[in-house]
């Protein structure tokens, strides 16, 4: 279960995760996380996911040849994608490094918030290659939209449902849920509490620490 579930359920103030600004990020920082694609066709892919879904090229680095051997595209903060040639990946890499073939498909889920997602749906379609799923309502109380590539890895967008638009049933599963675990959570740390009349522990030849104090 990820936090977005809950998150859905209490305003993002409440919530205790990080929601990236809505806005591109150009600053460099160090990547806390990055998916790399293998696709087919690096500038047909480059074109989908940047006139596409709203991505930007924030690097392209070349490779012996002088072509494209990868292009870093960015969204939002910690939104990162690499894209890299199948073919040539797989001839340099060593074979236990070496990334899968582009048909080898993914899901990958971001953030889209405040995001128009009608829009951003109905401009990939202008693009082509690629196809679009949505935006739609999902029972776990997002709105989403499923965005699969020319080779066939998966984007998909998620925002907030408006709350008017929860599933009642939903939200009350999910209530039991954050019980569950604050209960599971109290008692783990009454479980772990140091003991006040514990034994006492040696630290050295004739030392000890009592519990008691």
């Amino acid at each position: 279960m990820t936090s977005s579930a809950f998150d859905a359920e209490q305003p993002y103030e409440e919530a205790a995760v990080e929601v990236p600004t809505p806005e591109i990020d150009l600053s460099i920082y160090v990547m806390p996380f990055f998916a790399t694609l293998t696709v087919s066709q690096l500038e047909r892919s480059r074109r989908w996911y940047v006139d596409g879904l709203g991505f930007v090229v924030l690097a392209t680095i070349p490779g012996p040849t002088g072509e494209p051997a990868l292009i870093h595209l960015r969204r939002w903060r910690y939104q990162d994608l690499l894209l890299v040639p199948a073919r040539q990946e797989q001839e340099r890499a060593p074979s236990s490094l070496a990334p899968s073939s582009a048909g080898s498909r993914i899901r990958l889920t971001f953030a889209a918030h405040g995001t128009d997602l009608a829009q951003l749906a109905a401009t990939a379609r202008t693009v082509g290659d690629g196809t679009i799923e949505g935006p739609y309502a999902t029972p776990w109380n997002t709105f989403d939209v499923l965005a699969r590539d020319p080779d066939g890895h998966e984007i998909v967008f998620t925002s907030r449902l408006l709350a008017e638009q929860h599933d009642p049933a939903f939200a009350a599963r999910m209530e039991q849920v954050r019980q569950q675990m604050q209960g599971t959570g109290q008692a783990s740390h009454r479980a772990t509490a140091p003991s006040r009349q514990g034994p006492s522990l040696p630290v050295g030849p004739g030392e000890e620490i009592s519990g008691t104090p």
